[in-house]
């Protein structure tokens, strides 16, 4: 069912045609919600998760500012093309144009039918709209506990005392090429999972051709990455560097990024549709900046700008002499430099979570403008955030 994004992104690539009496749309999926100007503290909710059997529905999660009145918020909401909305509320099934003319309770979580335009195809979601969890991230990342959404992993990180954290990658990016060109295996996408790390599992990070389609539209390459933030899918095509957006919400002063890796470069560096004799690099990195109502998140494009940023407190940035092909594992420790933007740490923002960090691996350097080479890997085990 989820295949809205795919069949979009393939008709933008076909050459267009007449079509007379075309067939009722079979998609059943909420798009965007929207809330009220002012409301939303974070940024949109990942519209791309999987459906939960423990819940019976797909969870959408969106964080408002303390004090919105949660029994009375009434969202607006994008659905792909024909399918109608219907809410359930006390057990019954209610139209949501009669929902839509009074604000709904959001002291629970409330569910949702979508019905798509062929009447034939139905999806349940589950709508949870609430204050954000005054817990910080786990700092300690074992790179152990996957779930399967679709044919591709997601990492997630749970600690004692801690909101749990979910690591987001470009494997929502690559699914595309990866279902026209057959690929089912989680372990055959650019973000997976290792048996042997320097302790029990660990992240691998793998740099692919993304095939035939990934050439037309003129991204050849997916490099492998994780980060702290969300992927933003629908733009993943037209306006790629924005589908990664950087951060999540931390409490205290980031002072370095410790941990393992190993790497080996793949043999041929892809550039500008030719094949060169650069060598490829890895990255790993991280970035505390403030949050504001303007820059709810940083983009993929910050690499490219020398992580120069208005919003930007501190970055840990690995030197390039340290970056180095290994088959054993190599410890890195990377200090946050913030003498770089010369800002210092309002202590109210921090203790209210207006500061984000986000911290990112990548198989490939320049992976984000679809350089680098096919067969280069990363892994990555036992990561530390430190802090004071």
């Amino acid at each position: 069912m989820k295949k809205t994004a795919l069949f979009l992104l393939l008709a933008a690539t076909l050459p267009t045609a007449c079509i007379q009496d075309e067939a009722p749309n079979a998609e059943a999926d909420i798009l965007a919600i929207t809330l009220p100007e002012g409301v939303v503290v974070e940024s949109a909710p990942d519209y791309y998760r999987s459906y939960d059997n423990l819940l019976g529905a797909y969870p959408l999660s969106i964080e408002v500012a303390f004090g919105t009145d949660l029994s009375a918020i009434s969202p607006t909401f994008e659905l792909t093309p024909g399918a109608t909305l219907k809410v359930i509320e006390n057990g019954d099934t209610i139209d949501v144009e009669t929902v839509n003319s009074k604000a709904q309770n959001f002291d629970t979580p409330v569910r949702y039918i979508v019905t798509s335009e062929s009447r034939m195809w139905q999806r349940v979601y589950l709508v949870d709209i609430h204050y954000p969890e005054d817990r910080d991230i786990p700092t300690k990342y074992h790179f152990e506990s996957v779930v399967t959404q679709g044919n591709y992993f997601l990492f997630n990180e749970t600690a004692e005392g801690c909101a749990p954290l979910t690591w987001a990658s470009g494997n929502p990016g690559f699914d595309i090429a990866a279902q026209l060109q057959g690929i089912t295996s989680p372990h055959s996408y650019p973000t997976t999972i290792e048996e042997e790390g320097y302790s029990g599992k660990c992240l691998k990070l793998q740099t692919l051709l993304t095939g035939e389609w990934g050439e037309r539209v003129g991204k050849p390459i997916a490099a492998g990455n994780l980060f702290m933030g969300t992927f933003y899918l629908p733009t993943a095509i037209t306006n790629s560097l924005n589908s990664t957006r950087f951060g999540v919400p931390f409490k205290h002063k980031p002072t370095a990024l410790t941990g393992y890796y190993r790497y080996t470069a793949g043999k041929e560096f892809y550039d500008n549709g030719n094949y060169t004799d650069e060598k490829d690099r890895f990255s790993i990195y991280a970035m505390f900046f403030e949050k504001g109502d303007d820059v709810p998140y940083l983009d993929g494009n910050i690499p490219s700008q020398g992580f120069n940023h208005p919003r930007m407190v501190a970055t840990a940035l690995m030197d390039e002499s340290e970056k180095i092909e290994s088959i054993e594992w190599r410890r890195f420790e990377i200090p946050f430099d913030y003498s770089r933007y010369g800002k210092s740490i309002d202590s109210e923002k921090l203790a209210a979570g207006k500061y984000h960090i986000a911290i990112v691996f990548a198989s490939s350097s320049g992976g984000d403008e679809f350089k680098g080479a096919p067969g280069s890997t990363l892994y990555v085990d036992e990561v530390e955030l430190l802090y004071e």
